[in-house]
């Protein structure tokens, strides 16, 4: 039987690792005899040869190959590849291992698909960085460019074993770096349809204990020179000019060599720096166009302008400089950001190459506040390159379901003060329309303006639930609701209800304590709580306990909750806010009730204000608020046929007459008379 996967393992002194690789492959769902392991005994000095040779005397699928040492992991796979019968190759390195399900999942998509390439997630199991950006969705006929394929060029991948045969493709055994970046650059460009699998962790990498993963070996120049030049000849190889392959020649020309020309350049000799100056310019330089220059950074962009020029003492300079990471060098004039660089660099350049993108502008939600239908928002936006600060800083809102309708708040406080880190920027709105708004910072310079989502990033003080003023009870026309999206995290503002219309109503009704003598707040629910309601305290004065806290939830019925309060007699000074997350909106619960709080069962007493806190208290203190019934004292008698009806018969009526005591101490008696019943 034909194999369907040929899986390829080079192995160099991977003793302590390529056991539970192997196994890993012994575990998969795929059928066993749809596996043909191939493993490759790169000349290894220490026991992973003695290994190999045990494990292939247990499993008849598994053929090991011996040979003297390559010097590279390419030579370590290319005998594989010879020997490789699958219809798809993958490549496990020696220290990695594939999840169970990995090669049955990629198999059947690469089959029904009919892709040529299958990239499943990775995973680490020790933190190590992994590829992600290609991740965040399954995509069954993904795009090199928009899905991100090429920011990923590792071999591990399932590869269908006929493109490589038809293109003679084998890794380079010459470049001991980077060796697999111009092999899966083929294979890419070469592919009729290409997958990503998101759904879950296909293959985990990790980190040897010794740090010896040739992946974490630090490039030199000429490494990385030598990747970039190998992969823009393979991707000039297979594309015509235009926008693809611009876009393409991004990760050689803009990522390589943007490692290339850093400060490890400076570190060359001149002889050496000539050598691969010259080099890249007679082999590449024709790549280095206007519509590249357009999609790589404008540092890298500079460096390459002096590269090819041959301006190697004003290249050396500029990296310098730039290694320095100086602050403030982009200025705005004559309608265009400009690069400032010192004077001996901006006579090597043209004028054209110091104009340059808009620097990076990152905003920051300081505050939102919502006081019946007033918004109130406060941002900060750093921008640590410009060199001045932006003429206007504005807080705006957009109607979601018309981006045409935008609103710009009233700016109430604004710091644009030079030198800062940051500039800052308040403004309010006393009414926006019923409908969903998006809220975004807009950053002026001269004629040019920038709009930047708010709210991803944001202060701490902010509840992740937002702000409403639904304790305010509302008509639900009048609801405004500010509060984060899913995913991203920004900032909109509901007006109406229109996506918060089915509210769970709640509202604390009463204290209590449990049979354990915790207290208990009781809340009634208008419906039962969905699976992502939740109850919050906000305790403050109590030392290493304060912050916020979920509550324990007792449900007591079908609309009645009791939400277990973190209060002690350990914690006279303390003070208890309680908040309702309910649908993805923030409701504030007043507590009732504290004149009725048992302190002296309890050991504390509490105390609510007006905004519904509870304070804890000494007992004595509990209820201090309530007027006391006045003190009625009978009229002395020597006659025991007085009866206590006759006495309030005249005295009741005397106390009513008082001015004010008499009403207030009426009323009291009654609310007695109810407790007691």
């Amino acid at each position: 039987m034909t194999p369907l996967v040929s899986v390829i393992i080079p192995v160099y002194n991977s003793e302590d690792y390529v056991r539970e690789a192997v196994r890993s492959v012994h575990e998969q769902s795929l059928d066993a005899e749809a596996i043909e392991l191939i493993a490759v005994d790169d000349g290894s000095t220490d026991s992973s040869g003695e290994i190999l040779a045990e494990l292939a005397a247990e499993d008849p699928r598994m053929n090991v190959l011996s040979q003297e040492n390559s010097g590279t992991p390419g030579g370590g796979r290319n005998p594989g590849i010879d020997r490789a019968t699958g219809e798809f190759l993958f490549f496990l390195d020696s220290d990695d291992r594939l999840t169970p399900d990995a090669l049955r999942r990629m198999v059947e998509v690469a089959t029904s698909e009919g892709s040529d390439v299958v990239l499943g997630k990775l995973g680490s199991s020790d933190g190590r960085k992994v590829p992600s950006t290609m991740f965040t969705r399954t995509v069954l006929d993904a795009d090199l460019v928009r899905d991100k394929v090429f920011n990923t060029l590792g071999p591990t991948k399932l590869i269908r074993r006929e493109i490589v045969e038809r293109l003679g493709l084998r890794f380079p055994e010459d470049q001991g770096l980077g060796e697999d970046q111009p092999f899966m650059a083929a294979v890419y460009l070469s592919a009729r349809k290409i997958s990503i699998l998101a759904d879950m962790v296909y293959y985990v990498i990790r980190h040897r204990d010794d740090r010896s993963n040739m992946s974490l070996t630090r490039q030199s120049s000429a490494s990385q020179c030598e990747i970039a030049q190998r992969v823009a000849l393979t991707i000039e190889e297979h594309t015509a000019p235009g926008e693809l392959r611009d876009a393409l020649l991004k990760r050689p020309l803009g990522w390589s060599m943007e490692r290339a020309l850093d400060k490890r350049w400076l570190t060359l000799e001149r002889a050496e720096q000539e050598l691969l100056a010259g080099r890249f310019r007679e082999q590449v330089g024709h790549l280095v166009t206007d519509g590249v220059r357009q999609v790589i950074g404008d540092d890298v962009r500079l460096k390459l302008e002096l590269l090819l020029a041959g301006e190697l003492d004003g290249l050396a300079e500029l990296t310098a400089h730039l290694a320095e990471q100086p602050k403030g060098r982009i200025t705005y004039r004559d309608g265009a950001f400009r690069r400032e660089l010192p004077p001996t660099l901006t006579a090597l350049l043209p004028a054209e190459a110091l104009s340059v993108d808009a620097p990076t502008m990152k905003c920051r939600l300081e505050d939102v506040r919502i006081a019946g239908s007033r918004l109130e928002v406060s941002a900060t936006v750093r921008i640590p390159d410009l060199a001045t600060p932006p003429d206007e800083l504005l807080l705006r809102a957009r109607r979601r379901d018309d981006e045409k309708t935008e609103v710009d708040l009233r700016t109430i406080a604004q710091d644009l003060t030079a030198g800062t880190p940051s500039y800052a920027v308040s403004a309010e709105h006393d009414g926006l329309e019923r409908g969903i708004w998006d809220l975004f910072v807009v950053i002026r310079c001269g004629e040019f303006a920038k709009q930047v989502r708010l709210g991803a990033d944001r202060a701490r003080t902010i509840e992740p639930e937002g702000v409403s003023n639904l304790v305010e009870d509302p008509a639900p026309q009048d609801r405004v609701i500010a509060y984060f999206t899913q995913g991203h995290g920004n900032l909109s503002i509901d007006r109406g209800g229109v996506m918060h219309r089915e509210l769970l109503g709640a509202r604390a009704v009463g204290l209590t304590l449990d049979e354990n003598l915790r207290a208990v707040l009781l809340v009634s629910t208008t419906a039962p709580l969905g699976r992502h309601d939740e109850f919050f305290g906000h305790l403050d004065g109590v030392p290493h306990h304060s912050g916020r806290q979920l509550l324990p939830v007792t449900r007591l019925g079908e609309r009645l909750i009791g939400l277990r309060l973190p209060l002690s007699d350990q914690m006279i000074g303390a003070s208890l806010r309680v908040d309702a997350s309910v649908d993805g909106a923030k409701v504030p619960l007043r507590a009732p009730g504290t004149e009725h709080w048992p302190a002296r069962a309890a050991g504390f007493g509490l105390l609510a204000d007006e905004e519904g806190t509870l304070h804890v208290t000494v007992p004595a203190e509990s209820g201090r608020d309530r007027l006391p019934l006045p003190e009625i004292r009978a009229p002395r008698t020597r006659s025991r046929g007085t009866s206590g009806q006759s006495l309030r018969r005249r005295v009741v009526p005397a106390v009513k007459r008082l001015p004010v005591i008499g009403p207030v101490a009426a009323r009291a008696v009654r609310a007695v008379r109810e407790r007691r019943s």
